[in-house]
């Protein structure tokens, strides 16, 4: 008891801090493993890690030096193990953390024309059941996956989409890649997501739009060559169903581009 008593009046403000600052790491831990495939992994963790506290703390009533010794200098090796299990979600949160407004403003800079030019494609493949796979690079380079098909550094036009995604011509079964206002690449081969909760009546071209927002920070339109929808995959997650505007409102939030307002004169002219 005098112990305790006398913690608490050597207390200071900046044992609160140091405090609330753990609490507020280990919180930050859990908000980003919560939800994902991983959670179960972290909870085996903890449960390692208390049984470890536990008998380390037996060690030290005990004053056993030989464990003690081993305890006090294998922390990097629990740290290594931590980073290689969760090395995944780490990069997604990195990821992630590169996408907040005001990092992704420091290097904005994409035309508008890209996005309107693949969203008219899009409208007539969706309207005549034409398979497409879009991918507009974000901060990750997507150079590894550029070599898997033919690099082209071509002009973005709803015609060559639209050739590109032909049935039967050489590239369609590929996804086109789309850097800035230029498509650099079609024809590439994806990773494939290993999702086992993704819907049954979405085939390999939605997979590996899944596989490829998994991976990296890209934004991946589908158009599904079986029933004309349109989707987007984003961050590891699938929004299908849109429609072409939702398509353009969506791709400018993604892409950080501003969203233009109308003028009076355009409005006179469309009335």
């Amino acid at each position: 008891m005098q112990e305790l008593i006398s913690a608490f009046h050597n207390f200071r403000w900046i044992d609160l801090a140091d405090i609330v600052m753990v609490a507020l790491f280990f919180y930050g831990i859990f908000a980003l493993l919560r939800g994902s495939r991983s959670y179960v992994a972290l909870m085996g963790f903890i449960a390692f890690m208390t049984g470890t506290m536990l008998l380390y703390l037996l060690v030290r009533t005990w004053k056993m030096e030989a464990m003690i010794l081993i305890f006090q200098n294998s922390w990097i090796v629990v740290m290594l193990i931590f980073l290689i299990v969760f090395q995944h979600d780490f990069r997604r949160a990195l990821i992630n953390l590169g996408q907040f407004r005001l990092f992704r403003s420091l290097f904005s800079g994409r035309e508008r024309t890209a996005i309107d030019e693949v969203c008219s494609a899009v409208n007539i493949m969706s309207n005549r059941n034409v398979g497409a796979l879009i991918v507009f690079e974000r901060r990750n380079p997507l150079d590894p996956y550029l070599g898997s098909g033919t690099e082209l550094d071509a002009a973005i036009s709803p015609e060559l989409i639209r050739t590109i995604f032909t049935p039967y011509s050489a590239l369609h079964d590929g996804a086109a890649i789309i850097r800035g206002d230029r498509l650099v690449a079609a024809g590439c081969i994806l990773p494939l997501s290993d999702e086992q909760l993704l819907s049954s009546d979405l085939g390999t071209r939605h997979r590996a739009a899944l596989g490829m927002s998994e991976e990296t920070d890209a934004v991946v339109v589908i158009v599904s060559e079986e029933t004309g929808t349109v989707s987007v995959a984003v961050d590891g997650k699938i929004e299908r169903g849109l429609k072409i505007e939702d398509l353009r409102r969506r791709l400018q939030k993604e892409l950080n581009i501003p969203v233009e307002e109308k003028t009076a004169a355009e409005d006179v002219h469309v009335g």
